[in-house]
């Protein structure tokens, strides 16, 4: 088959662009018949790396979607349509969009595979957009998605079973494609970088590392660390320029009031390479979102010999298993008490980190695109049954 990839989110510094540039790598390099064809905007196309032998269909747009599918702003209708076309156009068989950040509805493709992260954004709505338009354009565009789509991708087991149970699907309708961490996430030793980032190499501290959006959960993080007292550092790394939804005025209004300005440390965007580094030498990664699809800095932290100790909301249970402690994410004395029983058990802390390093060895870019094109091997097969969709 000739399969085209939306390539709209490559340019993404979120989840949804590494989920994608990871798995256009791994495809490229993963033995299969197939040929693929990348469909991408323009603007993005100047920022983003595509392998050699893929095609390269590029769309004229007025902005990139991965600017313009912000929280507080949607695409153009008239971008969108031109994606369409664009699409209609590549003579492809299947059309794989990594993400339904940036779906659009498209006509004369036999196959439409789409991948549906999770459902946080319908679940909590509130959580992911600041206002009442973003929540109902994000809830059509889902709907949409999975009417289209003669395949629904995601990345966990539990969020199959949430998108299952949330569009009432049949078996059979969604596949899990798991993640997995960069090359660039391994056992690190070096201060300099630290030191770069404001960190203190001398002393322990806790590393929390996403977005700085409400469902990552850090106010409650900070109530924690304020209760375990002086001696905690805390390293925070988010994009301060993310185009999704953030509230870094609470968060910083929050380490004010809760007397945290010398135990905070905000470092803004860190690249893999850096971030190698901050994983590598903190004590844990503290991962207490209230939802998470997979939790791909768990799969980094542990990559780089560092335990986790998360929350049990979502697929983090699932993803990190025996390499960390859990806390139930709205319970601010329950995750007090697991990162005080881990600050108080070196060994313990060292036992689980030597459990993280085995683990992550589990997920890999590579394995993730076999399971993807096992996905467009089953569509291409003639005994698939194929659930008609529904007309726009």
């Amino acid at each position: 088959m000739r399969i085209g990839i939306d390539g709209a989110c490559l340019s993404n510094r979120r989840g949804f662009g590494r989920f994608a540039r990871e798995l256009v790598g791994a495809l490229a390099r993963a033995e299969t018949s197939h040929t693929f064809a990348v469909i991408i905007d323009r603007p993005s196309l100047a920022s983003v790396a595509i392998p050699d032998g893929f095609d390269v269909v590029p769309v004229e747009v007025a902005e990139a979607p991965s600017k313009a599918a912000a929280a507080s702003g949607r695409r153009s209708l008239g971008d969108m349509l031109a994606v369409s076309r664009a699409i209609s156009r590549a003579d492809v068989d299947l059309i794989y969009f990594p993400a339904s950040y940036s779906f659009v509805p498209v006509w004369g493709v036999k196959r439409v595979v789409v991948t549906l992260h999770d459902t946080l954004a319908l679940a909590h709505p509130e959580l992911v957009f600041p206002g009442g338009k973003g929540r109902l354009a994000w809830k059509a565009k889902e709907h949409a998605a999975v009417a289209w789509a003669d395949r629904i991708v995601t990345v966990s087991e539990t969020s199959k079973r949430d998108l299952e149970r949330w569009f009432r699907l049949p078996d059979g309708r969604v596949s899990v494609v798991t993640e997995g961490p960069d090359a660039a996430f391994r056992p690190r030793h070096g201060i300099d970088v630290l030191s770069r980032y404001g960190v203190d190499p001398t002393r322990r501290f806790w590393l929390a590392v996403g977005g700085l959006s409400p469902h990552k959960n850090l106010l409650r993080l900070f109530e924690a660390i304020a209760h375990l007292g002086k001696d905690e550092r805390l390293v925070v790394v988010g994009d301060f320029g993310d185009v999704f939804h953030t509230h870094i005025p609470e968060l910083r209004a929050a380490v004010d009031r809760l007397g945290l300005q010398e135990q905070v440390n905000f470092t803004g965007f860190v690249p893999d390479e850096d971030l190698s580094y901050l994983y590598s030498h903190a004590y844990a990664l503290v991962q207490p979102s209230l939802m998470e699809g997979f939790g791909l800095p768990t799969v980094e932290a542990m990559s780089c010999g560092t335990p986790v100790a998360s929350s049990t909301a979502g697929s983090l249970p699932e993803v990190v298993g025996d390499a960390g402690l859990f806390f139930d994410p709205t319970d601010i004395a329950a995750m007090t008490a697991t990162l005080a029983l881990l600050r108080d058990n070196p060994a313990l802390r060292d036992q689980l980190a030597q459990i993280a390093l085995s683990r992550s060895a589990r997920f890999t870019w590579d394995a993730a695109a076999r399971m993807l094109l096992d996905v467009f091997d089953d569509l291409q097969s003639p005994r698939t049954k194929v659930v008609a969709r529904k007309s726009a």
